[in-house]
């Protein structure tokens, strides 16, 4: 089963902006400037509570040079969509 098809499955109405924030870091810049080409990549999904409309998404990398771990804030706004509101990156060796 393909990445984005069990993102789907588990996750709904997120998966495809997830995805695509997945697939936005392994090729960023300012992120693959500092580690390297990436050879790994992780992620976790956690609900803040139990409310079904806050998100939190981390995505690990691991590169040739060094390690990136992003987080995401999503929440979904009254009209259905959810949008990334806050996001942080830590690089580490």
């Amino acid at each position: 089963m393909g990445q984005k098809v069990f993102l789907k499955a588990v996750l709904g109405e997120p998966a495809e902006m997830i995805d695509e924030a997945m697939n936005s870091a392994r090729i960023s810049p300012r992120i693959t400037s500092r580690i390297g080409e990436v050879s790994s990549r992780n992620f976790q999904l956690n609900q803040v509570g139990n409310r079904k409309d806050t998100l939190v998404f981390r995505i690990s990398l691991k590169g040739e040079r060094a390690d990136a771990t992003l987080k995401l804030w999503m929440v979904k706004r009254p009209s259905g969509a959810w949008n990334i509101v806050k996001s942080d990156t830590l690089f580490s060796n």
